[in-house]
């Protein structure tokens, strides 16, 4: 063997040995860091957070030349992969109580010297299965206390201060739970498909990207924005920013509506008042009760208080098919409530009548048409069953120059106020539209009028009564008040000529025929007649 043989041998064997020398020192390195970095890790959160923390594994992964950038650098410069597993923090304060925050695995890379001094510069971590448990209402002070720690103090009772400044956080496969204050309840459960958090420095703002599933109604939302800095001393006054999209919302898991709805918008705030200003566009909104289809979009600004999803509206803009109207009110959970209540006020000052009932009854062509003007006001509390059975509405309304749908009924109209005009057979009254008004309250799946004022040239008509809903049966009782004389009415002239004698009888108040009348039957076969039961 030459010299030179034995020197490039020599310089092998060496190499291999100084390179075994460093993995079986960062091996032991590792072996002596993870201990400490697993009591510090648990140690500070236990304290922080007055939680009990459960950490199954955590490992520390040195580089090769680590070991020798220890003996000569004292750690600085030195890159440490830290990767955990099954992390679980429980607050001491709600022991029965859920984990409030969980981890399924975590990885992250930092300076060794970090890890020994206290300060720590982490610029990506990454988490999966990373989970979050927002306890019931009641029991938030608690979690507010905790979150309000003081911060771990040394030996000598002063403030550890520990500086770590995590530049982004990857997280993928995360839900966010708000638990019931009834246990037996299901869980509002978001599932957060990928979440980004991007610090900009201690002290300021941290931006943040997401991807989730709303929980009620399911759909996709992805936002952006800004969150912070946390207000440690006040957590409900930390700053919130962003823009959203909401796209394929079932509206089918309310029952008694259904419909795709997507939603665009911003919002602005803290965490107990945030401002949102956005659009909604649903294009078949329905009521099942109907199945009519109609296109609905809105505009809306709202004010929402994100610790407990209360929102105040303040207005919507909506259109329905063709007819725009505006809606103010609220969407509160009241105390002692299970779920929320709905409470609007509407008006609807220059509408399409066929919009309206196209929506709410059952038939693909309405029974009349026109305008109409709304202004009532909607309680929809919560519960199960039907909306149509649960909906409270209270209101007025006017219809302008309405017409019937069907021939026979506008034809037996027109033919009413050619005779109440005098002038039975004078064709050229040919459709006449009619006007009405009337006070109204909806509930339990029926409509009750306490007053509804018909007119049509030459008759008045004011009734009371009922329309129900699912059965579409109609019970109204009033008065009908003509301007001609009961024998004006008639087209042949004998019958003119017997009844003028009785025409006295009939008269009253100044009209020609007042008399009680009544419609009953069903919407697609009204009845029409005499109520000879009423004086």
């Amino acid at each position: 063997m030459s010299r030179r043989t034995k020197w490039i041998v020599g310089s092998a064997v060496a190499a291999g040995l100084i390179l075994a020398g460093l993995f079986v020192a960062g091996m032991i390195l590792s072996r002596r860091f993870e201990p400490f970095l697993r009591e510090q890790t648990i140690a500070y959160l236990e304290t922080r957070f007055r939680a009990s923390v459960a950490l199954k594994t955590i490992h520390i992964d040195l580089p090769l030349k680590s070991p020798l950038d220890l003996l000569f650098h004292k750690g600085k410069m030195i890159k440490v992969r830290v990767n955990g597993e099954d992390l679980e923090v429980r607050l001491k304060s709600m022991p029965a109580a859920p984990s409030i925050l969980k981890m399924r695995k975590f990885l992250f890379e930092v300076d060794l010297d970090a890890i020994l001094n206290g300060k720590a510069l982490v610029h990506r971590v990454n988490l999966e299965g990373f989970e979050i448990n927002i306890p019931p209402k009641a029991d938030r002070p608690k979690l507010a206390n905790s979150l309000q720690a003081p911060e771990p103090q040394d030996e000598a009772g002063k403030p550890q201060k520990v500086d770590v400044l995590i530049e982004e956080v990857l997280a993928s496969g995360s839900t966010l739970t708000i638990l019931p204050k009834d246990a037996t309840k299901a869980p509002l459960v978001f599932r957060i498909h990928t979440l980004r958090l991007e610090s900009a420095g201690t002290g300021t703002a941290m931006k943040y990207q997401a991807q989730l599933t709303n929980a009620k109604p399911p759909g996709l939302i992805q936002c952006t924005g800004t969150f912070g800095p946390w207000v440690a001393d006040s957590p409900s006054d930390t700053p919130l920013t962003g823009k959203y999209t909401f796209d394929n919302a079932d509206l089918g898991v309310f029952k008694g509506i259904a419909g795709l709805l997507y939603s665009t918008g911003d919002f602005s705030g803290t965490l107990d008042e945030i401002t949102v200003d956005g659009e909604t566009r649903v294009p078949e909104f329905r009521l099942t009760m109907s199945g009519n289809r109609l296109p609905l979009t809105t505009k809306y600004h709202a004010i929402v208080d994100g610790t407990n999803g209360n929102t105040r509206l303040e207005p919507v803009q909506g259109v329905l098919g063709s007819t725009a109207f505006t809606v103010r009110g609220s969407v509160v959970r009241n105390v002692g409530a299970k779920g929320k209540t709905v409470d609007l006020k509407a008006v609807m000052p220059k509408g399409r009548l066929q919009d309206v009932l196209m929506l709410a009854m059952k038939g693909d062509k309405p029974f009349m048409k026109g305008g109409i003007n709304l202004d009532f006001r909607v309680v929809l509390p919560p519960g199960q069953g039907e909306i149509a059975d649960r909906l409270r509405l209270k209101g007025a309304f006017q219809l302008v120059d309405a017409l019937f749908s069907r021939a026979d009924v506008q034809e037996g109209l027109d033919s009413l106020s050619r005779r109440a005009q005098g002038q039975p057979q004078n064709e050229e009254l040919g459709e006449i539209p009619s006007q009405m008004s009337g006070e109204f309250e909806m509930g339990g799946g029926r409509i009750d009028f306490s007053k509804l004022g018909f007119e049509i040239p030459g008759a008045e008509v004011e009734l009371t009564g009922n329309y129900v809903f699912h059965s579409q049966e109609l019970d109204f009782h009033g008065t009908a008040r003509m301007q001609a004389r009961l024998s004006q009415m008639m087209k042949s002239r004998w019958k003119r000529l017997a009844l003028k004698p009785v025409d006295p009888f009939f008269a009253k108040d100044g009209y020609g025929v007042v008399a009680k009348i009544k419609i009953t039957g069903t919407r697609e076969k009204p009845s029409f007649g005499l109520d000879r039961g009423k004086k």
